[in-house]
């Protein structure tokens, strides 16, 4: 389960939140129809934006911290959540036009984004 009794909030700010099961985020769910890499980079559109404040919990925290392209695994370690259940959100806000992805596919790896994954590991 999530110790998410102080959850990081993109202004740096701390909110107070119940413990609750990752799968309990997702509704249960384990797929989305689209198949998200975790290193591809997530980043909110004009419409995530206006709606926004219409989404609750993580879906609204992954919109704030995409507002500049943000990995799946970074997310998933700032919200302190399984890679595999923030690839069940970001699918949904895709699906939905609140997000775009964009997976790495060129041979040339970006090496800064490798070590942010690598220190957003390390805080878990």
């Amino acid at each position: 389960m999530i110790d998410a009794n102080q959850s990081p909030q993109p202004n740096g700010a701390r909110r107070s939140r119940l413990r609750i099961p990752p799968y309990a985020v997702t509704g249960g769910r384990t797929r989305v129809d689209v198949d998200i890499p975790f290193e591809a980079l997530v980043r909110t559109t004009p419409r995530g934006r206006d709606h926004m404040q219409l989404v609750a919990f993580e879906r609204r925290d992954i919109l704030q911290m995409a507002e500049t392209p943000i990995a799946v695994a970074e997310l998933s370690a700032r919200l302190r959540l399984p890679v595999g259940a923030i690839r069940v959100l970001v699918g949904d806000l895709s699906v939905e036009g609140h997000v775009q992805t964009k997976a790495m596919t060129s041979n040339k790896v970006d090496t800064a984004i490798l070590e942010r994954v690598r220190d957003g590991l390390r805080r878990l």
